[in-house]
């Protein structure tokens, strides 16, 4: 009896103490270990947040949600949570609670992300909330959007388009069958009969530029050629000896250009006593130009005289009466 009794304490004691450790365990799954204070946060969707949703201070836990009340304000209805977070835990006045999700498939959090003002919030105090961004509504949205633009917008416009494409191409089978393709045979036949004059003639030019191709290069033009070409590179190496020659009277006309200008510069004061002796002279003639006159006047008359008597009496050359002899004059 005594072993039962022991038997029964042994197992009691042990699921006294495993009831205890689920106690614990539960206790901190629900995020309780220790006193808490109170905040509240007011939302317009809690999409996702229930009774235990953790609330999180730049990432680390501090609480989670206790209580989600729906309030019924201006018309709408906002929902008021309460939230648990760990006592004398310090939030800033300006702090944001968001509901934030870590990916598409993690769970919704409330997110405080901590302010910069000084000024601290007290137990009680409400914390100004952010909205979720909710992705799946959005994606929903915009597909909702899309279809409406679809079916109202998209729809309607391929239609339209899709009938004017099909009038234009009928329009264009009839202007090619009613008038582009008569004009074009039109043109074709024309055209045809053009180009075959136009060959003909540009086959008469042809034969006509050979012929006198052949003309121009028979033997005797090659000749002729020939024979140019040669004179003319005769002609070259002469006009280049033509122009060494002239390059060699150049410097030799330089150097004597040189000579002269060194021949003036030395003789620059002989030059000026012979300017100034010609200008004497020049001065003497002009004096006695009238005396160099006259006597020039009279020279002229006698020898119109001589020649006058002469043309008379040509013998008075040989019968001129000699010169009496002073000597035997006296």
């Amino acid at each position: 009896m005594k072993r039962e009794n022991i038997n029964y304490l042994v197992v009691g004691s042990f699921v006294l103490l495993m009831v205890v450790v689920f106690f614990v365990i539960l206790y901190q799954i629900t995020g309780r270990t220790g006193p808490m204070d109170t905040y509240y946060v007011i939302y317009s969707n809690v999409t996702g947040v229930k009774y235990g949703t953790p609330v999180l201070y730049e990432g680390y836990q501090v609480g989670q949600v206790e209580k989600i009340e729906p309030k019924r304000e201006a018309g709408s209805t906002r929902y008021q949570l309460t939230l648990a977070v760990t006592r004398d835990w310090t939030i800033p006045s300006d702090s944001i609670a968001s509901l934030v999700a870590s990916g598409l498939l993690s769970a919704i959090t409330v997110e405080i992300k901590e302010g910069t003002n000084p000024s601290l919030l007290k137990p009680g105090d409400y914390i100004e909330g952010r909205e979720a961004a909710n992705i799946f509504a959005a994606v929903n949205e915009v597909a909702g959007e899309l279809q409406d633009l679809s079916r109202e917008s998209i729809k309607p416009l391929i239609n339209n388009l899709n009938n004017q494409i099909n009038s234009l191409v009928s329009d264009l089978r009839d202007l090619t069958t009613n008038s582009i393709r008569p004009l074009v045979d039109n043109v074709k036949q024309e055209l045809d009969q053009q180009v075959f004059v136009d060959l003909n003639k540009l086959l008469d030019n042809l034969n006509d530029g050979s012929e006198r191709m052949l003309q121009l290069l028979d033997d005797n033009n090659l000749n002729n050629l020939n024979q140019f070409l040669d004179n003319m590179e005769t002609a070259s190496s002469t006009l280049n000896d033509l122009l060494d020659r002239i390059e060699e009277t150049r410097a030799a006309m330089n150097g004597v250009l040189i000579d002269i200008d060194e021949l003036v510069v030395d003789n620059q004061e002989n030059m000026k006593v012979s300017v100034n002796d010609l200008r004497k002279s020049l001065d003497v003639i002009s004096q006695n130009i009238n005396a160099i006159v006259y006597h020039m006047e009279g020279s002229t008359r006698n020898m119109h005289e001589l020649s006058r008597q002469l043309r008379e009496n040509p013998g008075l050359i040989l019968k001129g009466s000699p010169q009496p002899d002073e000597a035997t004059s006296k």
